[in-house]
């Protein structure tokens, strides 16, 4: 065992943590997480949708994190948050953004502005998974530089552990009844990285689950995805039908999205222990522009015509993910359910020259939402 390893390593460790910017940081052991038996049974109910991976890997997710394809000879599991709260410590939704949000707005002079999308508040800035890959890059460096023998591997989404699971047991938080981690300091707006040694370190004991009888994440959500209290069905959740889903978005659900686009904070912004969080240090995480959070729809549509286009605005952001089809099926439902007149003519051309099947179809479906409006005006 290195001589220096207990309460002294840990010390060094967690002031290296707060020098490279992250909002929190704690340790836990190597062995496998807990809630394996609920993880298992939300998987063979097929709450994971067409998230294959999920299936595919749940062993290695239930298993000790010491096995050679993670870092053989792991015995200390070092997870740290980085804050995306902003400064503003704002939580609020914008109107559109809600299932009653698609009403034409009363005075003439909003009624001539652009409809607007939403998009989930961590996505409003750079790509947080090259952030976090930079971050942890340069810690498990420095754990091997100053613990010469010792080994560390980083890992933000990218490697087949239960992040959340862990970081309760470390004591960053615990695992709110939305499924998502919370913390006393840091309220819900924070990701979680992993970071894997086989430095011997004490663990960090957990904290105790201050969620109590209050049920407003579930009551918060939009389409009833939170089906029971730390069961979320995937298949139901914006977040999922507006990222991981490659097809079409079920009929029934697409009136519930309102004007999201990508993602959806409403669990998240429900919880009252976002009212004494602290703000964010990071500053790459915050919008990259006013209109990022809520974006002119009819020109992220033009935006996402052409693979060039699309590229050239959303580089470097998460909003990649669902790709230009995807993210273009979700701005015509959203468009659908803002239900204003002058976005006929944009979707019709949608519908006359896009060449997905799937982007048509969506567009088509939002002009028929928009003129079912018209005539029960």
């Amino acid at each position: 065992m290195n001589t220096e390893t207990g309460g002294d390593a840990v010390q060094r460790l967690k002031a290296r943590a707060e020098e490279l910017g992250f909002d929190a940081v704690r340790i836990t052991t190597a062995a496998a997480p807990g809630h394996s038996e609920h993880a298992r049974s939300w998987l063979q109910a097929g709450m994971h949708g067409e998230m294959s991976y999920l299936l595919n890997r749940a062993a290695l997710r239930a298993a000790p994190l010491d096995h050679e394809s993670l870092l053989a000879g792991t015995r200390s599991v070092v997870m740290v948050a980085l804050s995306y709260h902003p400064s503003d410590r704002t939580t609020a939704i914008p109107e559109s953004a809600s299932g009653q949000g698609n009403a034409e707005p009363s005075e003439p002079h909003l009624r001539s502005l652009s409809p607007r999308g939403v998009v989930a508040r961590y996505a409003r800035g750079e790509d947080y998974h090259q952030i976090f890959r930079e971050k942890l890059k340069a810690f498990a460096r420095w754990i091997t530089e100053t613990w010469p023998g010792e080994k560390a591997r980083g890992m933000a989404d990218s490697g087949p552990v239960r992040e959340r699971e862990l970081a309760a047991r470390a004591g960053i938080g615990w695992q709110g009844k939305h499924t998502n981690l919370i913390s006393l300091d840091l309220g819900n707006w924070f990701f979680l990285g992993t970071l894997l040694t086989t430095l011997p370190l004490p663990p960090d004991a957990p904290v105790e689950n201050h969620c109590g009888t209050c049920t407003r994440c579930l009551t918060a959500c939009p389409t009833g995805a939170l089906v029971a209290p730390m069961t979320l069905d995937s298949r139901r959740c914006i977040s999922y039908l507006t990222i991981e889903l490659k097809g079409a978005i079920p009929l029934e659900l697409r009136p519930l999205m309102g004007a999201r686009i990508f993602g959806c904070d409403d669990c998240l912004a429900a919880c009252p222990w976002n009212e004494r969080a602290q703000a964010g240090r990071e500053t790459r995480l915050a919008a990259l522009d006013e209109d990022r959070g809520s974006p002119d729809l009819l020109q992220w549509l033009a935006l996402t015509e052409t693979d060039e286009t699309f590229q050239g605005k959303f580089t470097g952001t998460a909003l990649l993910r669902p790709g230009r089809i995807g993210l273009r099926r979700n701005i015509c439902v959203a468009l659908g359910n803002v239900g204003r007149d002058e976005s006929i003519p944009a979707l019709t051309e949608v519908i006359q020259t896009d060449p997905s099947d799937l982007v048509r179809e969506h567009a088509d479906w939002a002009v028929k939402e928009i003129r079912t409006r018209q005539d029960l005006r």
